[in-house]
């Protein structure tokens, strides 16, 4: 008897750590509370409790990101040891059965069994509840039951057999099941009457029998009031999501539960205060009937397959050094060429502006610098060459800036159309550079310069390209290479023909290996040895993009490698190769980068900006008050302007603002009066879209909606919906069902998309 006592007294002393002891990340309900029966389901050393707690996380299973089967199994093994021989189970372990504690264990054991699936207590568990199910059926006293056989029916043994058996597949076209049902409402009561109301509400859904739209409605009204405790709170809002839509209604009676729960050492749980004559807090029941209800509002989290071409944007820009530029691998001096083509892969990745403008204030400053290394050394240079690019690419330079880049290129040229290196002659690569920036700074293909260029890199190989020596009248070409093929190949592609260029794109794919294009295909070690080249993810990519755009298909080959490198962890710390990886991938087809409780995450630590045009200026300052009353004094107004730098709740019209650069996986078309989204097609009217999005500082939430709509938006907030939000996307919408023209809560549903 003292044990017993002791254990009683377990959850008391818990509450008082718990509560002391802080919260290290951010949770939502779900988690919390799974988190606390997780640790303290068993620690009353009660059957009911124990049996909840498996009821309660048998149900979460598959809604919180964690593995809750080895609990279950645990918390299972427990609950059947405790069976006594008769079948049945007692209010305590080894202790007489009843009929109350036998339908607390057949409910656990029905949700439980599916978790023993392939072990070898599988028959042991199914074999527990066959005989739980004959002492429960045995024990009937004429059509209901007693808290023992054959004792007076009362209401509370007899509402848990109806929920135990509907559980176990008995429903209410069963005489046994039929006859209580009918029986019910006439027995002694003796629990008070909210929680009787809520407990057979419950019963009756799982053996299937109808109720008055009227029980329902009171429980509704019931739940707007502030006279229940939190145990029968708890009841009556798991009892009405089983018997309602996601209406905001619904979810409204969730933030209740929120607002009396409590928290600490990463856990949520509710707490009843203890009323003579019982001198124990109770925090098992109530939480686990409030983890039963907001199980019923949040959809699984689907498993989600490795995405095969999820690009590794973060890795890249991880990469970036403090002055803006990118190295030819992570943490290496800045250079022209990496920062060119990292750039170009952020482009592909998601909205970066404080990264990208970075890096083209540090490739501004290297133009000028390059610039006169190319005067001074009388040539031109990789750096200069790629600055130049860079800033043309991003519109960096105006019409009189662009003319006296071509004078610099002009004035460094050995003879027309002709660049190279003095002591060396003429060189393809540096003509090909020279090609490649003439054609890109507006150069015409007739000009003499372009057109020598041309005809001269044509002449001098009839394969691929590499250093370029002429010794009297016989020009020799050493080391010809991959790279400077490419860079070649890519700079007579505007200004030539396939059937110029046919025998050097044959030679090209010729030094394809295996998996990809090497430098070179062989190379000679200094002791004479031959090597085979190491196939890289940049000269492969570039290959095949070239290759492709003359009918030349090695896209599949290509994506597997690519793949395998990215996966491997071959590329990792090297810009060039990593960056043409995003590239490449940037064409296929890729899994969503954030989900909607991405965002909710982030809402409970991080800081955030609400903006909006001015015209939604009202809107954003009310919703900005509710999160903050909800997540704190962490949220700021802003322009619509200042989208896509950092964290962001973006209120806008449909036609404010394009999601796609935010998020590529929701497509979204409004048009008229509907609004399409990832081909399911949705009324304007009424209508407000949460999409989430990602650039990259942070996380955003689109709140996009029409103006007559703004009083849906701001109720999203106001009843605290952002802090049960997951999945791709969400539609609001509301229907005026009853026509008195008010948005009420039970007329407004939010469907999850994707």
């Amino acid at each position: 008897m003292m044990q017993r006592r002791a254990l009683k007294l377990i959850p008391v002393i818990l509450i008082g750590l718990i509560v002391l002891a802080p919260l290290t990340v951010a949770l939502s309900l779900t988690e919390g509370s799974v988190n606390f029966l997780r640790a303290f389901g068993d620690s009353s050393g009660q059957i009911r409790t124990l049996s909840l707690s498996i009821v309660a996380l048998a149900e979460a299973s598959g809604k919180v990101n964690q593995d809750l089967t080895p609990k279950i199994r645990e918390l299972t093994r427990e609950l059947v040891s405790y069976q006594n021989p008769d079948g049945g189970w007692g209010y305590f372990p080894g202790s007489v059965s009843n009929v109350l504690d036998t339908s607390y264990a057949l409910i656990a054991l029905s949700k439980a069994q599916k978790y023993f699936e392939g072990t070898d207590d599988f028959f042991t568990v199914d074999d527990a509840r066959k005989s739980g199910i004959q002492f429960l059926l045995n024990s009937k006293t004429g059509n209901a039951w007693g808290y023992v056989s054959e004792t007076t029916p009362m209401f509370y043994p007899t509402v848990l057999a109806l929920w135990a058996l509907g559980e176990n597949g008995y429903n209410s076209s069963n005489s046994v099941v039929s006859s209580a049902v009918d029986t019910l409402d006439e027995l002694p009561r003796y629990i008070d009457e909210y929680t009787a109301l809520g407990l057979r509400l419950i019963a009756l859904k799982a053996v299937g029998e109808p109720v008055n739209a009227s029980e329902v409605e009171q429980v509704m009204t019931l739940l707007d009031g502030n006279d229940l405790s939190p145990t029968q709170r708890a009841i009556l809002t798991y009892a009405l999501t089983l018997y309602s839509e996601p209406t905001f209604e619904v979810v409204a009676t969730i933030a209740r539960l929120d607002e009396i729960k409590h928290t600490g050492a990463n856990m949520v749980f509710w707490a009843d205060t203890p009323k003579y004559p019982i001198s124990i807090t109770d925090t098992i029941t109530p939480t686990a009937y409030a983890l039963l209800a907001i199980t019923e509002l949040v959809p699984p989290i689907k498993e989600v397959a490795v995405n095969p071409n999820e690009m590794p944007c973060d890795q890249l820009i991880s990469y970036q050094n403090p002055d803006g530029g990118w190295g030819v691998y992570k943490g290496s001096p800045s250079n022209e060429k990496a920062t060119y083509y990292a750039l170009l892969a952020v482009e592909a990745c998601y909205p970066a502006p404080t990264v990208v403008e970075k890096a083209l204030n540090w490739t501004e400053k290297r133009f000028e610098e390059n610039e006169k290394i190319v005067l001074n050394e009388s040539r031109l240079t990789v750096g200069y060459y790629y600055s130049l690019m860079t800033l043309l690419h991003f519109n960096r330079l105006n019409e009189s800036e662009k003319g006296h880049a071509i004078e610099v290129i002009k004035s460094v040229k050995l003879d027309t159309g002709k660049w190279g290196i003095a002591e060396l002659g003429p060189q393809p690569s540096e003509t090909a550079m020279a090609l490649s920036a003439l054609l890109a700074l507006g150069v015409e293909a007739s000009d003499p310069d372009v057109v020598a260029a041309k005809n001269w890199l044509l002449s001098i190989s009839s394969t691929g390209w590499g250093l370029y020596y002429q010794s009297g009248l016989y020009p020799i070409m050493l080391d010809i290479n991959v790279l400077d093929t490419i860079t070649v190949l890519k700079a007579l592609e505007p200004v030539a023909t396939k059937s110029e260029l046919e025998s050097h794109l044959q030679w090209l794919i010729s030094q394809r290996m295996e998996k990809g294009w090497p430098y070179s295909r062989e190379y000679a070690e200094a002791n004479g040895t031959t090597l085979l080249g190491r196939p890289r993810v940049d000269l492969t990519v570039d290959a095949t993009l070239l290759l492709l755009r003359y009918g030349f298909d090695y896209t599949e080959e290509t994506l597997e490698f690519v793949r395998e490198a990215r996966d491997s962890g071959m590329i990792s710390n090297d810009t060039l190769e990593t960056a043409f990886a995003v590239i490449y991938l940037s064409s296929f087809n890729r899994m969503p980068m954030v989900d909607l409780l991405d965002v909710r995450n982030a809402l409970e630590t991080s800081t955030f900006e609400v903006l909006c045009p001015e015209t939604r200026k009202e809107d954003a300052e009310e919703v900005m008050d509710y999160l903050r009353e909800t997540f704190g004094y962490r949220f700021d107004l802003g322009s619509l302007s200042l989208i896509g730098r950092d964290n962001a709740i973006v209120l806008a019209g449909f036609g404010d603002v394009n999601v796609s650069p935010y998020n590529r996986y929701i497509t979204l078309d409004v048009s008229g009066n509907s609004i399409r989204l990832n081909d399911i097609t949705y009324p304007r009217q009424n209508t407000v879209l949460l999409i989430p999005g990602r650039t990259a500082g942070g996380v955003m939430l689109f709140v996009l909606y029409d103006e007559d709509s703004s009083e849906i938006a701001r109720l999203i907030f106001k009843i605290g919906y952002p802090k049960y939000m997951q999945g791709p996307a969400v539609v609001v919408h509301y229907e005026d069902k009853n026509g008195n023209g008010k948005i009420e809560l039970n007329e407004v549903t939010a469907e999850t998309v994707g």
